[in-house]
């Protein structure tokens, strides 16, 4: 089943979730440590009966990346569409997904698509939070290793001001788990990069060209993160409530 395209526009804020990330910073300074930035994602777009809006943009259309208010649960999407809001994904599977920035049918909009999957939810131990500042605030806490493969398949205009989709991590219940905003490396979760070209205003990331972000959330005593999810939070619609991925986000699981 095709996802029917919604309008949007850049004016909601997106939420992180309902669980409170907290910044964290390393005590002293790792070797090679580097601040944890997010690159642009992208989602393949989704395909359209509106050809004169796929010939726009070099190509990229916003038309045709749009998601479904379809709430039915799906496997995975074909290439060229988004997946379905509510779809359940096992750890490794594809999803479609998009970002955007910018007003909608200005100079400034900018779109782009990606392949992401949650390929794999690790556990840490709490000694691996030792090393932080105020690290007694997080006795009795799991902090868990949620990796996320990338691949930007399509980008209207160079890449600055694009954010990476974000994933959510859940608990047994369900419920969202807390995120670490870490500046600073960890020695078992590591992120790799795009490619990139150009310089100056022509600076951005290469189409095709792939990354993995590991994000940080963290467990209480007795519980596990047994989950992620994607509520395509770094696409702006013209109303916060748009967005059909809110109620029913993408989730990967074992």
């Amino acid at each position: 089943m095709k996802t029917t395209p919604a309008t949007v526009r850049n004016r909601s804020l997106a939420a992180l979730g309902a669980g409170a990330a907290l910044m964290i910073s390393l005590t002293g300074c790792l070797p090679g440590a580097k601040d944890a930035t997010p690159a642009p994602q992208t989602d393949k777009p989704a395909s359209s009966a509106a050809a004169s809006d796929t010939a726009r943009d070099g190509g990229f259309s916003s038309a045709t990346a749009r998601a479904s208010r379809s709430a039915a649960p799906k496997a995975a999407a074909e290439p060229g569409t988004l997946t379905e809001p509510g779809a359940s994904l096992k750890l490794g599977e594809v999803a479609y997904t998009h970002v955007n920035s910018g007003d909608e049918g200005t100079e400034k909009y900018k779109e782009a698509s990606y392949e992401i999957a949650v390929t794999k939810i690790v556990p840490g131990t709490e000694a691996d939070l030792s090393k932080f500042k105020d690290a007694a605030k997080f006795a009795g806490q799991t902090p868990y290793y949620v990796f996320t493969d990338m691949t930007l398949t399509a980008l209207n205009k160079p890449s600055a001001g694009l954010s990476d989709p974000r994933v959510s991590a859940h608990l047994k219940d369900g419920s969202e788990a807390q995120k670490l905003i870490v500046f600073g490396s960890m020695p078992d979760c590591k992120d790799t990069n795009f490619k990139t070209e150009g310089d100056g205003d022509a600076f951005t990331y290469v189409v095709g060209s792939s990354k993995t972000t590991c994000s940080v959330f963290l467990a209480p005593a007795g519980d596990a993160i047994t989950s992620a999810s994607y509520k395509d939070s770094s696409f702006h619609y013209v109303k916060y409530s748009d967005n059909p991925y809110l109620k029913n986000p993408i989730t990967w699981g074992k």
